[in-house]
């Protein structure tokens, strides 16, 4: 290994023209710093970083061991072979290139990854991607307890805020009922997870991503007593929060339940 923690290593992928057309080009891949993304050499040597859309890896500073086996996983899989890339989005404000990655045979990579533990579903605004394939693979590693989710770097939580509390400023997948919703008068509407909004755990989303959630054909005030499962970035906001963006964040694991009407 590199002594900076970066594998480097020799091998070929294959790039997609992001122009109109069939026609590809040649990149020599220079080094893998995440288990979600590499370094490739474009055909004028210019480094161009690709991250792996859909997903993300073991923190590195809360489970390196997990996050160095993850990468070695990613190392393994494009090693000493030719891989086609197509772009799924615009670059980040890293200037990585959100890509979806194929092996020869036609093999979502990511999805490889996830369905062995070592990454898991991560949506991110503006990425369109087939995220039904990657939540089948990421219930398959969980339900086998593979890779990161058998180490503990991988965890569904529940919303008890004061368990939550010790997972502030990570990436984090909370289950549970939806207490209530609310909208408020700027147009954000919230998913309470319990009954003091204050410090419970809330899931909010802002106007343009309640819109973006109902063009999907999810209205989020009508999760109203519903259980689901909500995966972002959790931060302290009146309690645990974590902010919708993308539609592909919120899994429904089971419908509201009926209200009976006072008579």
């Amino acid at each position: 290994m590199h002594p900076s923690g970066v594998f480097l290593f020799s091998s070929v992928i294959l790039l997609a023209a992001c122009g109109p057309g069939p026609s590809t080009q040649m990149a020599a891949v220079e080094q893998i710093r995440l288990a979600h993304s590499i370094t490739i050499l474009d055909d004028e040597g210019q480094a161009q970083i690709l991250l792996l859309a859909g997903v993300t890896g073991p923190d590195r500073d809360a489970a390196p061991d997990a996050a160095r086996r993850a990468r070695a996983a990613l190392e393994e899989r494009t090693g000493a072979m030719s891989l086609s890339h197509s772009r799924a989005g615009d670059p980040d404000r890293y200037d990585r290139l959100p890509s979806v990655v194929r092996t020869p045979d036609g093999g979502d990579l990511a999805e490889s990854l996830v369905q062995a533990g070592w990454l898991m579903v991560w949506p991110r605004l503006g990425q369109e991607i087939d995220f039904d394939a990657l939540y089948a693979a990421e219930t398959r590693a969980r339900a086998a307890n593979a890779g990161a989710w058998g180490e503990g770097a991988f965890a569904v939580r529940d919303p008890d805020p004061n368990r939550l509390a010790q997972h502030l400023d990570s990436a984090q997948i909370i289950e549970g009922r939806v207490i209530s919703t609310g909208a408020a008068r700027d147009g954000r509407v919230f998913l309470n997870f319990g009954i003091d909004w204050r410090t419970d755990f809330t899931a909010v989303a802002d106007e343009d991503a309640a819109e973006r959630f109902a063009a999907n054909g999810t209205d989020l005030q009508s999760l109203d007593g519903a259980v689901i499962r909500v995966r972002g970035w959790l931060f302290e906001l009146n309690g645990p929060t974590i902010a919708l963006d993308h539609p592909a964040q919120i899994e429904l694991v089971d419908a509201p339940q009926a209200r009976e009407r006072p008579r």
